[in-house]
């Protein structure tokens, strides 16, 4: 396969080095500089010798490729084939791998960032394992490269950890690409912000005209790894569009990308106005596609349907719980209410006897005549103190049932007579103490 970018640079798989060392890109340059145009003339010209393209695009441009080739495109403004559905990347690959579909992705159809990071690693992945089997000659342009093969995971609302699996799976398409017959090409403005793995395993690598700001840095982190260069950034600021200093190997030299496009190019030109129509076998795959995707889409319903019906039932029990909650809680109280009123009598013993449930229906006449200190005290205390009196060794619970007072109100007769020292209490039986003359 050869691919032609003027007349006197040709990249011929068939030569070396390619033979060995496979083909791998990195196409730098300012805005206007000419990336995407010779980017798209590497996919025509892959195209037009059978091989297959995927290209990630976050502006519509490609699908001016349309014009001449069988390209799928997957969402995006302009000559959409079918929406970017990123739920079965396995189905993309498959697609691309085996029935030689060519597909681009819109990817700023999918709102999710988390979503399209997912897909993204996960298409990479399923196509190098299809292309283990069959090898079929495959392209991938990452346009924007910078978002897609960061320098650094950071700054993005995915977290870095889930971020790191895009930018792997993009850099074992570097790694392992030859082997696969996998060609990676990265267009970006920015080297500084692409993955570094990802640059140093280019074997080809273009460098457009830059501005001032970015000079120093591709002077001193990108063209210093190339030894025995005899051209400085600075050399760059005086590029036109179309004109790149092309690093490979031990060679270095500014070309001028000539050969001219069989299509329009699509960031001059974003509408299609004329789209060839598919071939028998392409519209076979397209529609096979589609059908999985909507397998797939049925399948995610159902599932959901699935989910809302367990989170419902979720919901129901634990309404369920918080009620047998509460009811536990209730019993806990009633519970530790009674072990506090608990006498240690025997059940038999807990009837009152005759002559205290008479003391219910009148208030205590004491047979004695009190002490003085005693007759001091307030009504309660003198008949709690009379009572204990005559029948030493009662209970709280006795006494509440005599006189038909409430726990709060026999309390405060019971301090009454601890603060006069007229009571003593043993274990939970209660004591009358004569006062002190």
């Amino acid at each position: 396969m050869e691919l032609k970018l003027a007349p006197d640079f040709v990249i011929d798989s068939e030569q070396k080095p390619w033979n060995t060392e496979g083909l791998r890109v990195c196409i730098f340059g300012g805005g206007g500089s000419g990336k995407s145009w010779t980017a798209a003339l590497l996919a025509e010209q892959f195209l037009n010798q059978g091989g297959s393209v995927v290209i990630f695009e976050p502006r519509a441009e490609y699908q001016t490729l349309k014009e001449k080739f069988d390209i799928v495109v997957l969402g995006g403004p302009y000559a959409k084939d079918m929406d970017f559905i990123p739920s079965s990347p396995s189905a993309y690959a498959k697609a691309v791998s085996e029935d030689g579909l060519s597909l681009v992705f819109y990817t700023t159809d999918v709102e999710s960032e988390e979503k399209l990071v997912d897909f993204t690693s996960r298409f990479m992945r399923h196509l190098l394992q299809h292309q283990e089997v069959n090898k079929r000659p495959v392209m991938v342009i990452l346009e924007e490269a910078q978002d897609l093969i960061p320098k650094s995971p950071s700054g993005h609302a995915v977290p870095s950890w889930i971020y790191m699996r895009m930018i792997k799976a993009f850099k074992d398409g570097f790694l392992q690409g030859r082997k696969l017959n996998v060609i990676m090409v990265a267009v970006s403005p920015r080297p500084q912000e692409v993955n570094f793995t990802a640059r140093q395993l280019s074997n080809m690598t273009f460098y457009g005209k830059f501005s001032p700001q970015d000079i120093t840095y591709i002077e001193k982190e990108c063209l210093k790894w190339h030894r025995g260069l005899t051209f400085s950034a600075k050399d760059l600021l005086g590029l036109e569009a179309g004109q790149f200093l092309t690093v490979y190997g031990t060679e270095a030299r500014i070309i001028r990308v000539t050969e001219p496009r069989l299509t329009s190019h699509g960031a001059v030109t974003p509408q299609l106005k004329f789209t060839v129509p598919k071939r028998e076998q392409t519209e076979r795959a397209v529609n096979s596609l589609a059908e999985a995707i909507k397998a797939v889409l049925e399948a995610e319903k159902r599932e959901a349907s699935e989910l809302e019906r367990a989170k419902a039932r979720i919901r129901e029990l634990e309404a369920k719980l918080a009620e047998a909650q509460k009811e536990v809680e209730r019993l806990k109280t009633a519970l530790a209410v009674k072990e506090t009123i608990k006498v240690e009598v025997k059940p038999a013993e807990l009837r009152l006897p005759a002559e205290l449930k008479l003391m219910e229906a009148k208030p205590l006449e004491p047979q004695v005549r009190l002490p003085n200190v005693v007759e001091s005290l307030d009504q309660d205390a003198r008949q709690v103190w009379a009572l204990l009196k005559q029948k030493p060794g009662r209970f709280k619970i006795e006494l509440m049932a005599a006189f038909g007072w409430g726990r709060r109100r026999l309390n405060r007769a019971l301090r009454t007579l601890q603060n006069r020292r007229l009571l003593k209490v043993q274990g939970r039986k209660l004591y009358a103490i004569e006062p002190i003359i």
